[in-house]
């Protein structure tokens, strides 16, 4: 009779185990975040990122408006990449523009927002990042205006 007890205790002791780390093992890998849309063109901009819409930018503009949300990874892994698409002509608003964009590495202490900056060129480079652009330590530097 003891040892069956024993049997029977050691049985929910493991299953309480697998059951504890099957919920640990849940815990979403997923964040939302804001999105912020810097705009270094002559052009207005719209854009979406992996689907979410961002704001509408101004020429020459960006950075004060934030719309919410793309979701990310919690943390980076290599080869992470986002869909972005826009449209920059306002005689033509029904021709978008797509490109996929590497994201840089963050580390979880770096998400706070999820900057999208547009070229004159076409280019599109993204960060996730707490600074925002022109502050000390932000890695793309504002280019001349056309």
């Amino acid at each position: 009779m003891a040892m069956k007890r024993i049997h029977e205790v050691w049985l929910r002791w493991c299953l309480f185990v697998v059951v504890g780390l099957s919920l640990t093992a849940c815990e979403p890998e997923i964040t939302h975040i804001e999105l912020c849309g810097l705009n270094y063109t002559s052009n207005h901009i719209g854009f979406f990122v992996n689907g979410a819409a961002g704001a509408d930018i101004t020429p020459h503009a960006g950075g004060g408006g934030f719309v919410c949300c793309v979701g990310l990874p919690k943390r980076w892994r290599k080869g992470l990449q986002v869909t972005v698409r826009w449209r920059d002509d306002e005689q033509h608003p029904d021709v978008w523009k797509e490109k996929i964009v590497e994201v840089p590495r963050y580390e979880p202490s770096d998400i706070g927002f999820f900057a999208v900056h547009f070229y004159p060129d076409d280019s599109i480079k993204v960060l996730v990042t707490t600074k925002m652009a022109g502050y000390p330590g932000y890695p793309y530097p504002r280019p001349p205006k056309e």
